[in-house]
């Protein structure tokens, strides 16, 4: 055994040992947090901190393959949907078709003022519509709210909620988000927080970009076990609470 592999094993050795100095117990592990200081943080947070935090997000994600696009209104993110829509180029399917979460803030965006995409089909992830799962296979992109994002780390964070499945965000070769930046979090912390006061969900995925994996070879490659390709819309202005669809912390 070379040396290098004997100090690499020495030292994983050392971090799992087991003892009075570095066990944890259940009890404390998963004893209740006060969130109390981060939800503050995070209600307090004022316009110039939003935007340093918003940079550090497009930084992130640069480096994730996950195309961010800042747009002030609804009106531009519906544009912004509409050129992503006839640009990207179709997987398994044709023509583009979208399939869009059940959600009030994809319902206030104007996209059936695109003329260019008016001829796309477009189709709702409603909780009682029975062919959902056949338009969710026949879209080419499936459009989403995330709840929150994580500027560090360049993650949003999406609720699973009825009219809002997972398949909407893992099914169709390209995968839209839309956020409202006074969702955008500082940090995991942060973000765990805010997800921990939900009541009405079945599950949360956190997703950082496109799918992706290195297994062949050390070689990436993106679209292996989802969209392989994702868009960040960030409507930078403050949106009506009633086509919000939910609360920001207070």
């Amino acid at each position: 055994m070379d040396d290098k592999r004997t100090a690499f094993l020495d030292r994983v050795r050392m971090a799992v040992q087991d003892s009075e100095e570095t066990r944890i117990a259940w009890s404390e592990l998963l004893a209740p947090c006060d969130d109390s200081a981060r939800l503050n943080a995070f209600a307090q947070r004022g316009p110039d901190e939003q935007q340093i935090l918003l940079q550090t997000l497009v930084e992130q994600a640069s480096l994730l393959h996950l195309q961010t696009h800042l747009c002030p209104t609804l009106d531009q993110a519906a544009q912004c949907i509409a050129e992503i829509t006839l640009t990207s180029a179709t997987e398994f399917t044709a023509e583009p078709a979208l399939i869009l979460h059940d959600h009030p803030l994809l319902r206030a965006l104007p996209l059936h003022a695109q003329a260019a995409i008016n001829h796309t089909p477009r189709h709702w992830t409603g909780n009682r519509d029975p062919e959902v799962r056949n338009r969710t296979l026949a879209a080419s992109i499936g459009v989403t709210v995330a709840d929150w994002a994580i500027a560090e780390s360049a993650t949003i964070v999406q609720m699973t909620r009825p009219g809002q499945p997972r398949s909407t965000s893992l099914v169709p070769s390209i995968h839209i988000a839309v956020l409202l930046l006074s969702h955008l979090t500082a940090n995991l912390a942060e973000a765990y927080a805010l997800v921990r006061r939900e009541q009405n969900c079945d599950s949360w995925t956190l997703i950082s970009g496109p799918s992706k994996t290195a297994d062949i070879e050390a070689v990436m490659v993106h679209g292996a076990h989802g969209p392989k390709a994702m868009h960040l819309v960030v409507v930078t202005e403050p949106v009506n609470d009633a086509h919000a669809g939910f609360a920001v912390a207070s």
